[in-house]
C-alpha cells in the first residue's frame, strides 16, 4: 500500500539528522578524575545513556543503558562496541544505517543522527529512540541515548488507523480508498493491461431499517453488511466504507466487464440473503454502480462520479439492481446541472408560474375548487413539462424554495379572484406538497407564516399529499397532519392507489379528502374490473367520511359513471385544461359551467 509517505517508504524506522545538543568537552581535566562527575551525569539522564570513545566503544554508561544492552547482548559491557550491542536485533539494512551514522558522528561528518528502533521480537517490540550526538573538544567520542518512544508510535498508528480506516465497521475510509484508486489509474497508464473496476453500493431503504429498529440495530447491521461484502474479495481488492450504508469495491487486475458483472452480481446475490439480528430477521437490498476503468479517467474523482451516477440508474429501476455505467448517463448527469442551475434562476427571475386545474362538482357542476400547477416557461428552451424539473428540484433539494412559492402565489391569486369577482371567495386551491417539504421540521410553521402574509382563509386550502410521503413515518406524519388542521386547512390523500398503503391503514389519518389516480379513472370504462376498483375506493372513502375527487377525467362516459358511483367532484381536460392565473378572472366573469348531466341524488 502507497500512502504517498516516500520518506517514511523509504525510512521506516524515521532516520533523522541535523544539529542537536551536544555534551560539553571536558577541557583541562582528566578523564580518570572526571569519572565520577560522568557517571552521575549519565546516572541523571531520563534516557539510557552511553559514552562513546572515537572507536565507538563504550567508555562509560548509565546502569539501565547497560542492563538495555545486556538484555539485547549479554557480552556487552564497558569497552565493547555500541552498535554490536544495539543492532542485535535490527534488521540487515537498518543495521548498517546505525553504524554508518555513529561512523559520521565520530568523524565530523554528521553533527547529530537519530533513528528509531524496534526493539524486541515482533509483538512484544518496544520502540526506542536512537540519537549520536558528538563531543566537542579534546575527547573524542559521542553520547548516545536510547529513549523509549513506544507510547507515541502506539499513539501515531492509532491516528494513523484512524485517518484510513471507518470506525465502526474497521473497513478502509474514503480517503485510503482514493489513495488506492489513485494508483490503480496510475498503473492503467503505465500498462493498459491492469485493468480495473469499482462497484459503488448504497444500500435501499436503509433509512427504514434505523426507524424501525433504531439506530443500535443499524449499525450492528452495517457491521454485517461489511462482513458479508469482505467475504466476497479477493486479496487485491479493496473495500471501503463512505459513511452512512454507502460502500466502494475496488477490484484490479481484471479482464474486463464480465469479471466487474460477477462481482456486481454476487453482492447483490449475498446482500439479499437475510440478515439476522437478535433473533430478527432483516431483509434489505442495495443498488449498485460499476464502472470500468479506462485512459480517459485521470482522477479518481472522475470515476467515482461516473459510479455515482451508475448507482442512482440503479435506484431509479427500484434498486436490488446493478447498471454499468455509459457516457449516455454523463451527458444526463450534465444537463441535470445545468437544469439545476437554471431552475434556481427561474425561481428568482418569475419564469415558474401556477396554471389552475378546476375541480368540478359532479352534484351542481359548478366550479369549487382549482388544483395549483407549476408551469415553467424558459426563454430560450420554451415550455419545460414539470415531469423534467420536479425530480430536479426534488434531488437538489430546490423543491423546498418551489413548493413554499407555488403556495404563496396560489394563495395569493385566490384572494385577489375573491375581491374581482364575489364568487371567486367560495373556491378552494389544492397545492401539491412534495415529501421533502413535508419533512421538514419547519414546514407548519412556514404554511402558517404564507397563510398570514397572503390573508387567506385557511379553510380555502387544501395540501395534498401522496401515500409515499406518509409511509416513511407513520407517527410523526399523524402529528404533522394535525398541527395543519389546527390551522385550519385541510389535508387531501392524493393518487390513491398508487401507493404502499390501503384505505385500512389510511383511516389513522385525518384527512378530510381523498383524490382517486388517473390511471384507475381512464381505464374504468375498459374493463368491469376496473370500474369495480374504482367503485370499492369511492365506498370505502364514503364510510371512512372522506370527499372524494377524480382526476383524469377526459370522457363524458368517464363523467357519467363517477356520477352514478356518487363521487363528489372531478377534473380533467373534460372540464378544463389548467388556465394561467390571469385567465382565472375571465373563467369566473362569463360564469363557466360545464354540462352537468346526470345529478347525484
Amino acid at each position: 500500500m502507497d500512502l504517498g509517505f516516500d520518506a517514511k517508504r523509504q525510512n521506516p524506522y524515521n532516520y533523522r539528522t541535523g544539529s542537536g545538543f551536544s555534551v560539553k568537552p571536558f577541557a583541562k581535566t582528566s578523564l580518570r578524575a572526571m569519572l565520577p562527575d560522568i557517571q552521575n551525569l549519565l546516572e541523571s539522564l531520563p534516557s539510557h545513556a552511553a559514552l562513546l570513545d572515537g572507536d565507538g566503544r563504550i567508555r562509560f554508561a548509565n546502569a539501565s543503558c547497560l542492563e538495555l544492552l545486556r538484555d539485547l547482548d549479554p557480552s556487552a559491557a564497558v569497552g565493547s562496541p555500541f552498535a554490536d550491542s544495539c543492532v542485535k536485533l535490527l534488521p540487515e539494512t537498518v543495521s548498517a544505517a546505525v553504524r554508518e551514522g555513529l561512523a559520521a558522528v565520530l568523524d565530523g561528518r554528521l553533527p547529530r543522527y537519530e533513528m528509531d528502533l524496534p526493539c524486541g521480537p515482533s509483538g512484544s517490540q518496544i520502540w526506542r529512540a536512537l540519537c549520536f550526538t558528538p563531543l566537542r573538544g579534546p575527547t573524542s567520542g559521542a553520547v548516545a541515548t536510547l529513549t523509549d518512544i513506544s507510547r507515541q508510535k502506539q499513539l501515531e498508528e492509532h491516528i494513523l488507523h484512524d485517518a484510513f480506516h471507518d470506525t465502526l465497521t474497521g473497513l478502509f475510509n474514503r480517503a485510503l480508498f482514493i489513495n488506492r484508486l489513485d494508483q490503480a489509474i496510475k498503473r492503467l497508464r503505465r500498462n493498459p493491461d491492469a485493468l480495473y473496476a469499482v462497484l459503488y453500493l448504497d444500500m435501499d431503504r436503509f433509512k427504514l431499517v434505523n426507524k424501525t429498529f433504531g439506530h443500535v440495530t443499524g449499525d450492528r447491521l452495517l457491521m454485517v453488511i461489511a462482513n458479508r461484502l469482505q467475504k466476497q474479495l479477493r486479496e487485491l481488492d479493496t473495500l471501503a466504507r463512505f459513511g452512512g450504508d454507502e460502500f466502494a469495491i475496488l477490484i484490479e487486475d481484471i479482464s474486463g466487464l464480465d469479471e466487474a458483472s460477477t462481482m456486481a452480481e454476487n453482492v447483490l446475490r449475498q446482500l439479499a440473503q437475510p440478515f439476522r439480528l437478535k433473533k430478527q430477521e432483516i431483509f434489505v437490498t442495495c443498488s449498485l454502480g460499476v464502472v470500468v476503468g479506462s485512459a480517459a479517467y485521470e482522477h479518481p474523482d472522475q470515476v467515482l462520479r461516473d459510479a455515482d451516477n451508475a448507482m442512482y440508474s440503479s435506484k431509479e429501476h427500484g434498486g436490488d439492481h446493478y447498471t454499468v455505467f455509459d457516457a449516455g448517463m454523463r451527458v444526463l448527469t450534465q444537463r441535470r446541472m445545468e437544469m439545476e442551475l437554471a431552475l434556481r434562476q427561474a425561481m428568482e427571475s418569475g419564469e415558474i408560474t401556477v396554471h389552475y386545474q378546476p375541480i368540478v362538482s359532479l352534484a351542481t357542476g359548478d366550479v369549487t375548487g382549482l388544483e395549483a400547477l407549476a408551469r415553467w416557461q424558459h426563454p430560450r428552451q420554451g415550455f419545460i413539462p414539470p415531469s423534467e424539473f420536479i425530480p430536479i428540484a426534488e434531488e437538489s433539494g430546490l423543491i423546498n424554495e418551489l413548493g413554499a412559492l407555488i403556495l404563496r402565489q396560489s394563495c395569493r391569486r385566490l384572494v385577489e379572484l375573491g375581491r374581482e369577482n364575489p364568487e371567486g371567495e367560495k373556491l378552494s386551491v389544492s397545492v401539491n406538497i412534495s415529501g421533502r417539504q413535508f419533512k421538514r421540521p419547519d414546514f407548519v410553521q412556514e404554511v402558517a407564516g404564507i397563510l398570514a402574509e397572503t390573508g387567506i382563509d385557511a379553510s380555502r386550502v387544501k395540501l395534498e399529499l401522496t401515500e409515499s410521503v406518509l409511509m416513511d413515518d407513520a407517527d410523526e406524519a399523524v402529528r404533522a397532519i394535525k398541527n395543519l388542521k389546527a390551522l385550519g386547512v385541510k389535508v387531501v390523500i392524493d393518487d390513491f392507489g398508487t401507493g404502499y398503503s390501503s384505505l385500512s391503514y389510511i383511516q389513522r389519518f385525518p384527512f378530510d379528502s381523498l383524490k382517486v389516480d388517473r390511471s384507475f379513472v381512464g381505464n374504468m370504462n375498459e374493463a368491469e374490473q376496473n370500474m369495480e376498483i374504482v367503485r370499492a375506493i369511492i365506498a370505502m372513502a364514503h364510510k371512512l367520511g372522506l370527499e372524494v375527487v377524480a382526476e383524469g377525467v377526459e370522457l363524458a362516459e368517464h363523467k357519467a359513471a363517477l356520477s352514478e358511483l356518487r363521487c363528489e367532484s372531478a377534473q380533467g381536460f373534460f372540464f378544463s385544461r389548467a388556465v394561467p392565473g390571469e385567465e382565472l378572472g375571465e373563467l369566473m366573469r362569463r360564469n363557466w359551467k360545464p354540462d352537468p348531466g346526470p345529478t347525484v341524488s
